[in-house]
């Protein structure tokens, strides 16, 4: 299996939407595109996506009339792109709303009730939706700044400064370290109760993905990383992440807790990890994210049954 294909297994990566690039750059067609009756609207508030009211476990794909009714307004808003002649656009609902209260529901609840399609436009249109929120306004002088684009980028209002900003996304790398036939997993304090998963961190200024591999490794755990093999990688929109992943083999097997962002690392074999889901012990990552992907495919890649059959087996809901 390629890289391409790894990706596409990936929960919020899966759909090939045409985004439109050049239709973004006129105004009019993008009108057009709100005003046609196929048009849907996802509605983002804090960081969290309108429900459906007749079944709030399940998106709301509105109409232009009935984001009105429910908003008042269909603007601001990001045109995310088409698909089957149906035009999307995320809803920028921050501004024209109080405290999201009911009829909201987040990502990571939702992207488990549907589709692997549209939980790739609900990703898209949060990340979107967070980036406007941040970028209001211009990081070089200050002043306000207003969508273009088809919302997909922000110019600052000042004339003499007048600078373009464009979305941003952060590339964070995330990591299974294996040695013979066990995988190391790291618990942060914060997490719920028995969550372990894979090690990760973020890219600093001037390092290549593979170094930043080796170094978080080392930081976090005090295992030296010998050999890394990129896996595949996963959009991220909390809020606003590209997870680079990657399989490594390490050198070494005395953990240390070095830089004190791990409450506790442990080296499991499959045996092991199995034992630990079932007695209670070993709560996975969430299923979407790709830090489940990668204990999966080292998991069922010789275990005599699969990762996602032990945990169905031990009721664990983890989206």
């Amino acid at each position: 299996m390629d890289h391409l294909q790894r990706s596409r297994l990936n929960l919020l990566t899966s759909h090939m939407l045409d985004r439109g690039a050049l239709l973004r750059l006129d105004p009019a067609m993008i009108a057009e595109q709100a005003a046609d009756q196929r048009a849907r609207f996802i509605g983002i508030h804090g960081m969290r996506i309108a429900v459906d009211s007749r079944d709030p476990a399940r998106p709301a794909w509105l109409t232009a009339d009935e984001a009105k009714d429910r908003f008042g307004d269909c603007e601001p808003r990001v045109y995310l792109g088409q698909e089957d002649q149906t035009p999307y656009f995320a809803l920028l609902l921050d501004h024209h709303l109080p405290e999201p209260g009911e009829g909201f529901s987040g990502l990571r609840s939702l992207a488990g009730q549907v589709s692997n399609s549209e939980a790739t436009l609900l990703s898209y249109a949060q990340a979107m939706a967070a980036w406007h929120h941040r970028y209001r306004f211009c990081g070089r002088c200050g002043g306000a700044t207003h969508l273009d684009h088809g919302g997909h980028i922000r110019q600052c209002s000042e004339v003499q400064c007048g600078a373009t900003h464009y979305p941003r996304t952060d590339p964070a790398i995330i990591v299974l370290v294996q040695r013979e036939d066990h995988a190391l997993f790291g618990r942060k304090p914060e997490w719920p109760p028995n969550r372990y998963s894979t090690i990760a961190g973020f890219v600093e200024p001037g390092e290549s993905a593979e170094q930043a591999v080796v170094r978080e490794v080392e930081e976090e755990t005090g295992i030296d990383v010998t050999a890394v093999r990129y896996h595949s990688s996963q959009p991220w929109p909390f809020p606003g992440s590209l997870m680079l992943g990657y399989h490594a083999q390490a050198g070494s097997e005395r953990i240390s807790l070095n830089d004190q962002e791990l409450e506790d690392a442990i080296w499991l074999s499959r045996e092991a990890l199995a034992s630990r889901i079932e007695q209670g012990l070993f709560v996975p990552p969430p299923s979407i994210s790709i830090s489940y992907r990668l204990i999966e495919d080292w998991f069922d890649d010789e275990a005599p049954f699969t990762l996602h059959t032990v945990c169905q087996k031990n009721v664990i809901e983890f989206f």
